[in-house]
């Protein structure tokens, strides 16, 4: 079994962002920090790559952009380790070294836009959108530089992004839900501007109509997209007394466990009172009982391909239309879902979409 970075930091107990400045020989790390990560690499078997010393060093940077902090933030680095991890499987073979920079709210996307115009020695950048406006993107762009947006999908803007597929995931999980006897659906979603939550959004109300389920405002929360914040503000929403659903979609993971605590403490059994279904299958999922299901994205396939893309894009000096790729997610099934009396089959003309 090859031994990846991602691997290297779970044993040294690091991020694998400092896993990768150390092999990688980028400061950022303590001197006796990457001693101690070069000597795991070596027990566990790493292959290391051969660096080329006969040019100049290839260099791509990955960009870490925080807008508001909703969710590029300390609960979602194990998400963006997986990126890294993907990216660095694929530098390490061609030859390629990976810098990450990471920019705080304090930080304008202007700002950003004029320190990556005066950079000319980086081949390309991978740029984390989760968090990035229409507006943000399209002021990067205007940058001239090779890049290619991860975690985030715009189909109207001429650039290349790689995403999770968040209408195909959705319709499995209303499906996986009606499957289990579950007509009366709602959403929890969160109004902090994410481009992926609003994707899942309107999927959702694709797929409700598209099933014929019936539709009800009292049936959408709004909460904070935080642990912290989805908690408070579910448990106010519950202080009204409402008429729940028999099960909620909510829209990732984080704003799940907050809205599962608060739901729990208001003397909600989970499932028997109400089932939860979320996105992106955190580790945490497993942490809380019941456990969690949730779809589970390949986000190293996603850090993988836009590396991939990106070498190509700097390869070829033509303009090429841009790639617009979307990554399929799976199902991961736990406990916090409950089969109703009422469950049925989905048939075929019911799953056609």
């Amino acid at each position: 079994m090859k031994i990846t970075i991602k691997d290297i930091a779970q044993q040294a107990e690091v991020s694998v962002s400092a896993v990768s400045l150390a092999l990688n020989d980028k400061p950022g790390v303590s001197r006796e920090t990457k001693e101690r990560i070069l000597a795991i690499a070596q027990e566990m078997g790493y292959e290391f790559t051969a660096r080329d010393t006969s040019g100049a060093e290839a260099v791509v940077r990955l960009l870490k952009i925080q807008r508001h902090g909703h969710t590029i933030n300390a609960s979602h680095n194990i998400f963006i380790d997986d990126y890294i991890d993907g990216i660095n499987s694929i530098a390490s073979r061609s030859g390629i070294t990976l810098e990450i920079a990471t920019y705080h709210t304090d930080t304008s996307i202007e700002e950003i836009a004029e320190i990556m115009g005066r950079n000319t020695q980086t081949k390309g950048y991978l740029i984390l959108g989760t968090e990035l406006s229409a507006s943000d993107v399209t002021t990067l762009i205007e940058t001239g530089k090779d890049i290619v947006f991860m975690d985030t999908f715009i189909d109207y803007i001429p650039a290349d992004f790689v995403d999770m597929n968040n209408t195909d995931a959705v319709y499995k999980i209303v499906t996986y839900l009606v499957g289990h006897g579950h007509t009366e659906i709602g959403l929890i979603t969160s109004s902090v501007p994410t481009r992926n939550f609003y994707l899942r959004e309107q999927a959702f109300y694709q797929v409700i109509e598209h099933l014929r389920l019936p539709y009800m405002d009292q049936y959408i929360v709004d909460v904070d997209s935080t642990f912290n914040g989805a908690y408070e503000d579910m448990k106010r929403y519950l202080e009204g007394t409402p008429t729940l659903p028999s099960a909620y979609f909510v829209i990732n993971d984080i704003v799940a466990l907050g809205c599962m605590k608060a739901l729990q403490e208001a003397g909600y059994a989970i499932p028997d009172d109400i089932s939860l279904i979320a996105f992106d299958n955190l580790p945490m999922a497993t942490m809380v009982f019941p456990a969690l299901t949730s779809i589970d994205v390949s986000k190293r396939k996603i850090g993988q391909n836009a590396l991939t893309i990106l070498l190509s894009k700097s390869e070829h000096n033509e303009s090429a239309p841009p790639i617009k790729m979307l990554i399929g997610g799976e199902l991961v099934e736990r406990d916090s879902v409950r089969t109703l009396e009422k469950a049925k089959q989905m048939t075929p003309s019911e799953c056609s979409f």
